[in-house]
């Protein structure tokens, strides 16, 4: 049951509380005076239902709630996931647009294996980063 019939429930079923607890508890016509014990059964059951109407919607708004905190700590999981790809590309990407900047004293330009050394580094620190982000499980 949606929150919105049970509100519509709710409207329909609690004035009939206050009718009914007049017909049964006080100065009543003389046409209901034999009757005041089926109006207090009434009554009861009203009250039962209001009450059953009001557990319901607590039931409905917190299972609304833990659903609502289930997709945000799934939308959480997603965001340590981007976060963590996107630190593998940054590095690379850094040390790669130094390099890129064109620099004529740069020593590692000079050595015969500076490309290698370059590639190597990176390779290792996104090896570590790869490792840390697996350890942590954001990977």
């Amino acid at each position: 049951m949606s929150l919105k019939k049970l509100m519509i429930l709710k409207h329909a079923a609690e004035p009939l509380l206050e009718a009914t607890s007049k017909l049964f508890g006080g100065r009543v016509p003389a046409i209901c005076a034999g009757l005041q014990d089926y109006f207090r059964d009434v009554y009861d059951h009203l009250l039962r239902l209001n009450q059953s109407i009001d557990s319901m919607r607590d039931m409905l708004s917190t299972a609304i709630t833990v659903n609502l905190s289930l997709i945000t700590l799934q939308e959480s999981e997603v965001t340590k996931r981007l976060a963590a790809y996107a630190a593998l590309v940054a590095v690379p990407t850094m040390i790669v647009g130094v390099y890129g900047m064109n620099f004529e004293h740069m020593p590692e330009l000079q050595w015969e294996y500076g490309y290698f050394a370059v590639i190597a580094v990176m390779a290792l620190i996104d090896g570590y980063l790869f490792y840390r982000f697996r350890k942590a499980e954001w990977l």
